[in-house]
């Protein structure tokens, strides 16, 4: 069974027309795809250690109601 998982970025629209024109691309989504595609697959990439950003609470500081069940349940079996 395959999962899916929906990401979001910021990209500037200078990295975006430059990204379509490397992949060889027409559309955004497509030329993500593929450079995802070729990170993924590329030996040199897994060498590299880049800066991860941690995510962040949405909002006021609160998590969404199925992700907060997750951390409390984590917590009580005490996994976290």
């Amino acid at each position: 069974m395959e999962r899916y998982v929906i990401v979001q970025t910021q990209l500037s629209d200078e990295t975006l027309k430059k990204l379509k024109e490397v992949t060889g691309e027409n559309t955004v989504k497509e030329a993500l795809s593929k450079a995802i595609m070729h990170y993924i697959n590329c030996e040199h990439a897994k060498h590299h250690t880049g800066e991860v950003k941690k995510t962040r609470k949405r909002g006021g500081g609160r998590y969404p109601i199925y992700l907060a069940n997750l951390i409390a349940m984590a917590k009580s079996s005490e996994k976290l």
